[in-house]
């Protein structure tokens, strides 16, 4: 670890405000390799501009997780034939895929490629599991991570058409003869124009016979192929788009129409909105929206350009304190702050896959969401009562790996404690807290570990060997446990 931030300094140097907000809105947690990176680019438009280059960036660790979950790695036949064979489930691909996703949000470097995939993800949504889809689940997350950081109009080309949607929302068998509106309707209602762009049913229908065409035998081996027998042939008209569609094979008017959606205003104003409220506030203003969706047009739907709209208005400089982590967000941010990390993931007591029961037991499990508009991205959704009491309970048990975690590696507490001794409670109290949470401890968080250990702030530790086991996983997990704790 970093000499510059832990073991070495009694108080651990903190990120400036600008740098903690963008570093913890666009990573799954700010660790010691996130603060030193930000560091090292010499700022934070210097750090985010490298993280919006991911190729560039060496992430050997996100990488090399896919390889802990070799049923990923199943074509569809495989997949398929595993299933028929009752070996596995739809179920047991879905979960490996939870686990896989959820490590790699803990190791990965390329942070904000993963916060992007996880926010497409959940617009673009399927879960994972799904007994139409599993097969090409894996695959669709891949276009959805290789996109994430490109134009919207290349991924919805792609996302749309991709099998495991076809699939999920029914598209493999919408046919001319036989019109499946399911994918045609979600397409503009969740994935692009939205409801308030006045579209109507004419419209879905149309929408949905340009779509026909793409088949997968689903529960059959689920091969993908497009049949042009099967493409409605004849004038569609969607809102504003028209297509004379005069030719068997559609995939050059299905272009045509998805980029058509991506480049459309109502489009622009419905994602800009949806980017301000996941990394902005549950009440963006339309000064905001406004300025990422004009960005979002002017650089024909790339995302790194509409990004930096975003992070450069001065209403995300000032929203620090007005976006609470998801369940599953606190569940990662905590692994990572702690240096908790997953090293494989040899069965089911492996860290990746509690990671997933944790996140469930909290409120929220990856992917796990019944219908396709997502999980809420409000975080008014995650601040009930019974999630917060959930989310206090997790963060002692990731503090103290009361699970028993396997396959995990934990750092030493010396590499984690302060050098110089002795320390008061409340020194230590701050020493974690700015480790952490990047910012010092409070008056009444320093009281409140005090009160938790029935002691005061001011008993003293003469050296390392005299914090125990429990009053170290007090300390770490009421620190987490702070308001301050659960803000992104």
């Amino acid at each position: 670890m970093s000499a510059t931030r832990l073991s070495s300094a009694s108080v651990p140097r903190t990120l400036d405000a600008r740098q903690q907000l963008v570093a913890s809105r666009f990573t799954f947690g700010v660790d010691e390799q996130v603060v030193t990176d930000l560091r090292a680019a010499g700022g934070w438009q210097q750090w985010f501009e490298r993280q919006l280059a991911p190729t560039r960036l060496v992430d050997t660790a996100g990488t090399r997780v896919r390889s802990w979950f070799p049923l990923l790695a199943d074509t569809p036949d495989a997949a398929w034939a595993r299933v028929t064979r009752e070996e596995k489930s739809a179920w047991d691909f879905g979960y490996d895929l939870s686990s896989y996703t959820l490590a790699r949000k803990i190791v990965a470097r390329r942070q904000v490629q993963e916060v992007m995939a996880d926010f497409w993800s959940n617009l673009l949504y399927i879960p994972a599991g799904e007994d139409r889809s599993f097969p090409w689940r894996p695959a669709f997350d891949d276009v959805i991570r290789r996109h994430a950081l490109g134009r919207f109009r290349l991924m919805l080309r792609e996302a749309i058409v991709h099998p495991a949607m076809s699939g999920w929302l029914n598209n493999s068998s919408n046919t001319r003869n036989g019109i499946n509106e399911n994918l045609g309707r979600e397409l503009l209602e969740l994935y692009t124009v939205g409801r308030p762009a006045g579209y109507d049913e004419a419209d879905v229908k149309s929408s949905a016979r340009i779509l026909t065409g793409f088949k997968v035998k689903v529960f059959d081996g689920y091969a993908a192929s497009y049949d042009p027998r099967d493409h409605y042939v004849g004038a569609v008209s969607v809102m504003d788009f028209t297509h004379p569609n005069a030719q068997a094979d559609g995939r050059p008017v299905v272009a045509a129409y998805l980029d058509h959606l991506a480049r459309h205003p109502a489009t622009a104003r419905r994602l800009a909105r949806r980017l301000c409220l996941r990394f902005v506030s549950d009440t963006p203003s339309d000064e905001i929206v406004t300025a990422v969706a004009d960005a979002y047009r002017a650089s024909d739907t790339d995302i790194r350009a509409t990004l930096r709209a975003l992070v450069r208005h001065p209403e995300f400089a000032a929203s620090a304190g007005l976006k609470v982590r998801t369940p599953t967000e606190d569940v990662v941010n905590c692994a990572r702050v702690l240096g908790t990390r997953p090293v494989a993931a040899d069965d089911d007591a492996a860290f990746a896959r509690h990671v997933v029961w944790m996140s469930g037991t909290v409120g929220q499990k990856q992917f796990d969401w019944p219908r396709p508009d997502g999980f809420p991205e409000t975080s008014t959704t995650w601040t009930s009562p019974a999630r917060i009491v959930r989310s206090w309970n997790i963060h002692y048990a990731l503090a103290g790996n009361w699970w028993g975690a396997k396959d995990v590696s934990i750092p030493a507490r010396a590499e984690l404690m302060p050098a110089a001794w002795p320390q008061t409670l409340g020194q230590l109290t701050d020493h974690q807290s700015r480790m952490l949470l990047g910012r010092p401890a409070t008056a009444a968080l320093r009281k409140g570990v005090a009160d938790a250990l029935n002691t005061t702030e001011g008993r003293s530790f003469k050296d390392a060997t005299a914090v125990s086991d429990w009053t170290w996983t007090v300390v770490r997990g009421s620190v987490l446990n702070a308001p301050e704790g659960m803000l992104r």
